[in-house]
């Protein structure tokens, strides 16, 4: 049985819900785990697509309540302190957040906000998941995480 949590982080972030929804009834821990760490890292690359070390707080915390009010139809299931760490530490300012499930959530509205604000193509969500991919490999391997992104960025100019 197929549980690849590639494909059903894919499948979430190109709107094909029920296959994202079946993939993850069908994983396995070490799925999930792999998963949280995909989603950690996609939302590192997207996060550093847009934003950069060391700005201006603002625009962050206009960004997270944009997501929220899209997205967090309860107003509750994404704490903005939260979502704000979790943009902060992508950038490198604030220490890694774990994967816990209001963490998942959170990266989960968070990077729908960015990559529906972006207006990707379908080679260009690719790009963004392998290069989440390998952001993941390197979290995982204790790699240095700060340049991630970087080649995807370079290939946008």
């Amino acid at each position: 049985m197929v549980t690849d949590p590639h494909a059903a982080l894919r499948g979430l972030l190109t709107g094909r819900l029920r296959g994202h929804e079946r993939r993850l009834g069908r994983f396995a821990e070490s799925d999930w785990r792999r998963y949280a760490d995909l989603l950690a890292g996609a939302l590192l690359v997207a996060v550093r697509r847009r934003f950069v070390a060391g700005q201006d707080r603002a625009p962050v915390i206009r960004f997270v309540a944009s997501a929220r009010e899209r997205y967090d139809a309860t107003g509750r299931d994404v704490d903005p302190v939260l979502a704000e760490a979790l943009m902060w530490a992508a950038l490198g300012e604030r220490p890694p957040v774990p994967h816990d499930a209001a963490a998942i959530v959170a990266r989960t509205v968070l990077l729908l906000g960015l990559l529906e604000d972006e207006g990707l193509t379908d080679r260009e969500l690719d790009e963004i998941l392998v290069a989440a991919a390998h952001a993941a490999d390197d979290t995982e391997n204790g790699a240095e995480s700060q340049q991630v992104g970087a080649a995807v960025e370079s290939d946008r100019q």
